[in-house]
């Protein structure tokens, strides 16, 4: 029963976003993060993203006499294979996308709440560029992309190599869309 609606009101997508980092959290870790949220409407909230299917309960341990349990996205939904993505309905598909792009949002939101930030030294960069391009053309850029890609992804860590993240998402453009 995984739906997008489920990620439209603003509190339910920022506990995705805080989960989306990939640790579970309880409850009372979710409010030390979004201590803004009272926690009886923090309670609610998570209820409903795991009654819509979008969160789980990743363990369960007594703690004074009380379960505490501990909450992740569901695994199909935070990191979708082909395949997964391939047999979601419209409705989940846009849901897993929603999250894919709230965990976007979550990362920039980060850069910049640090304050001490350069985006021309940082290389920070977001665009899209529309461009024609066959099937083959497409898969050759992707190789292309993928062989400078898997080269920095094994570099070691090192103090003048900062960590980065590239993300992509490439989409047919809606011919209503097209400028003639």
């Amino acid at each position: 029963m995984v739906t997008s609606a489920a990620l439209l009101h603003p509190v339910r997508l920022r506990v995705v976003q805080a989960l989306l980092a990939g640790e579970g959290l309880t409850t009372h870790q979710l409010h030390e993060r979004l201590s803004d949220v009272p926690i009886a409407t923090l309670y609610r909230h998570v209820g409903y993203l795991v009654t819509h299917g979008l969160l789980e309960v990743s363990s369960e341990q007594q703690v004074r006499g009380v379960s505490e349990r501990t909450y992740r996205v569901v695994e199909e939904l935070a990191n979708p294979s082909a395949e997964e993505l391939g047999a979601l309905s419209p409705e989940e598909l846009l849901a897993t996308f929603t999250m894919f792009t709230s965990g976007m949002i979550r990362d920039f939101s980060t850069y910049v709440d640090q304050g001490d930030h350069d985006l021309v030294e940082d290389r920070v960069s977001f665009a899209q560029a529309d461009f024609w391009a066959t099937t083959g053309e497409v898969d050759a850029f992707f190789d292309t992309v993928m062989v400078a890609l898997r080269e920095l992804m094994s570099n070691e860590q090192a103090p003048d190599r900062p960590r980065r993240v590239l993300t992509t998402v490439l989409l047919p453009r809606p011919e209503k869309l097209v400028a003639r």
